[in-house]
């Protein structure tokens, strides 16, 4: 199965500080408990054999726009010896593919993104070297990612007003396996194993929500889904049956 169907409860709010903007949020994900499982049972997206220190860094990130390769770039310029595995790689060899003369997304070195360490390496900090960094630096790990990486596993879509005078509308769900066109073969919030954490995803989730909302339309929302004791309808990735893969 590929991300389990069902109803999905939705809330749609105006923008606090523009007339001309809503959002719509989805709050059967944004109430659930998922947390990331990385290095905790996470199954990378079995495309290889499983590690417990790859996740979903065995493609590489594709920079969204010139900007966020702009921003990964500073970001190389910081790491040290201390956050990285392939420290010496990436300053002589090169960090990134390019598509002609553009930049296109992170190297893959060893079958995985070349800032993803590994958990038998002299410097024993598996995970993102850009995680490592933000870590060493005292900055959320948002704030040093490439933007597919800090967005994930929330999905920010952009919708157009369907008729005149309408309201732009920023949409805010999951990222599930579909968004990757099916290139995955297992996706944490299209199955119930990831379903575990204290805390609803706004709560966990509130700098990375702030960062692609705004401050304001964040604490609307707050507001709002503080109001719901529980969504209608769970998470449709929390229906999927524990510890079975999804298979294209």
């Amino acid at each position: 199965m590929r991300g389990a169907t069902g109803p999905v409860e939705w809330l749609t709010f105006p923008a606090p500080d523009d007339p001309t903007h809503q959002f719509r949020v989805d709050v059967s994900f944004l109430l659930s408990n998922y947390r990331c499982i990385f290095g905790a049972g996470c199954r990378g997206l079995l495309d290889q054999p499983p590690r417990d220190d790859i996740g979903c860094c065995g493609h590489g990130a594709e920079f969204v726009d010139e900007e966020d390769y702009t921003h990964v770039a500073a970001m190389v310029e910081e790491l040290t010896e201390a956050d990285a595995d392939n420290y010496e790689y990436i300053r002589t060899r090169g960090w990134f593919h390019a598509k002609g003369r553009r930049p296109f997304k992170t190297q893959i070195l060893g079958n995985r993104c070349v800032f993803a360490n590994r958990s038998d390496r002299p410097l024993g900090k598996p995970g993102c070297a850009f995680h490592h960094l933000a870590e060493r630096t005292g900055r959320h790990p948002a704030d040093t990612k490439p933007d597919i990486c800090w967005r994930v596993p929330l999905n920010f879509s952009h919708e157009e007003p369907s008729e005149p005078n309408g309201r732009d509308t920023t949409i805010v769900t999951a990222f599930t396996g579909n968004a990757w066109g099916g290139d995955v073969h297992w996706w944490c919030t299209d199955t119930s194993d990831a379903f575990v954490g204290q805390d609803a995803v706004y709560v966990t989730f509130e700098h990375e929500l702030r960062k692609g909302m705004g401050d304001a339309a964040y604490e609307r929302m707050a507001e709002l889904l503080e109001e719901i004791p529980e969504p209608r309808w769970p998470a449709p990735g929390q229906r999927v049956p524990k510890a079975l893969p999804l298979i294209s």
